[in-house]
């Protein structure tokens, strides 16, 4: 067994029947055409398995890799069992549109499930991570501001920011790197997970940027 490493990744939304319509650029990376409306069962199925073989490509069997929220949606019973196919042991800080995310009222009911699927770890946010050279970071699916769209949502769940620098999600494809904030989703990432080695040096970019603008 080699030696284990640590990626990072967020919002692949596996099951998400209007990502093609949302994220034009996933779509077209898939093969498909930006649809108008709901994926039809196989249009669904090559953006996901698209997705997956992208995961399989990059993360060992012995491999962790952080997401950072909103794995699966659409129907749970037949969307959690894509997890088996996903290499690697996953470590999930809940989005909003995870069931075991803590503004979820069914959030207890659902985290057993979950495990069952394939999620190795569930860390609530928000958390505290040590990356491999020692530097702290802060990590969440919502970054400190921004979102998606034009209006930010889920507010009173964003999280403090501590000074640190913020890994995160939910922001797709609105930007990678924004000040202190760190978008590790796959819209932005070519739709693969990140390796925490790529991680490091944007976290000390952006501490060398904050620090570059504090001193002005």
């Amino acid at each position: 067994m080699g030696v284990m490493a640590r990626l990072f990744t967020s919002d692949l939304h596996l099951g998400h029947r209007n990502i093609a319509r949302y994220e034009a650029g996933r779509a077209r990376a898939a093969g498909v055409e930006p649809l108008d409306g709901p994926a039809d069962d196989a249009t669904q199925d090559r953006i996901d398995t698209f997705l997956i073989d992208r995961w399989n490509g990059t993360v060992q069997n012995d491999d962790e890799v952080w997401v950072l929220g909103d794995v699966v949606m659409g129907k749970l019973d037949t969307t959690l069992e894509m997890l088996s196919r996903l290499r690697g042991r996953i470590v999930l800080v809940p989005g909003n549109h995870d069931r075991v995310w803590v503004g979820d009222p069914r959030h207890e009911a659902w985290r057993d499930r979950y495990l069952a699927a394939g999620i190795t770890k569930i860390v609530d946010a928000p958390a505290t991570l040590d990356l491999a050279d020692g530097t702290v970071v802060d990590v969440d699916h919502f970054p400190y501001r921004g979102d998606s769209g034009d209006k930010d949502r889920y507010v009173e769940w964003r999280p403090a920011d501590r000074g640190r620098v913020l890994l995160h999600g939910h922001v797709h494809s609105r930007w990678q790197t924004n000040g202190t904030m760190i978008n590790v989703g796959v819209d932005v990432w070519d739709y693969k997970p990140i390796a925490e080695t790529q991680v490091i040096g944007l976290v000390a970019a952006a501490q060398t940027a904050a620090t570059s603008e504090a001193s002005r």
